[in-house]
């Protein structure tokens, strides 16, 4: 070893280095696409949510096909105990007919659920806003915990009622 060793040796002050080691070079992304002559957006992207796409199929399909999904016992028309129930995420509207009955049952089963969606599609002409953070919303927030909450307590309702 050369007693003088160190004043001939290049040192870099980044991390992780050693010595006489060159730092690595990231072409700027304007050489890059005139390099290849592909940008990221929409080019790269659309390629990749589609092979995403494609893996989300497959494995879809073969978990379908590895675990299906039971049917459950087959109906039995002479049983009178048996009691109808709803999926889960059709809970909170099931439990939203019990307030509504009679003639009355139209507001829970179209102009309810129908509003939401309505509501939904006319919002971005409804708060035209130009504040995005939620703490300086607090109506629109106010809005959306209720309704979360609404929801939330009539499935449980019906989860525990049944």
């Amino acid at each position: 070893m050369e007693p003088n060793m160190e004043s001939n040796m290049e040192f870099n002050m980044e991390p992780n280095m050693k010595p006489n080691m060159k730092p690595n070079k990231v072409k700027p992304y304007k050489e890059d696409v005139e390099h290849s002559g592909e940008i990221f957006y929409p080019s790269f992207l659309f390629k990749e949510i589609f092979v995403m796409m494609l893996v989300f199929i497959l494995v879809t399909v073969i978990l379908a096909i590895w675990l299906p999904a039971g049917l459950g016992d087959p109906a039995d028309p002479t049983d009178t105990t048996f009691i109808p129930k709803p999926e889960w995420y059709f809970l909170s509207l099931y439990e939203l007919l019990k307030f509504f009955p009679g003639k009355l049952e139209f507001l829970a089963t179209a102009v309810i659920p129908g509003g939401g969606v309505l509501l939904l599609f006319l919002l971005p002409f409804i708060d035209r806003g130009e504040e995005r953070r939620p703490g300086k919303r607090p109506v629109a927030i106010a809005v959306l915990l209720l309704t979360v909450a609404a929801v939330v307590v009539l499935t449980i309702i019906g989860i525990v009622g049944h």
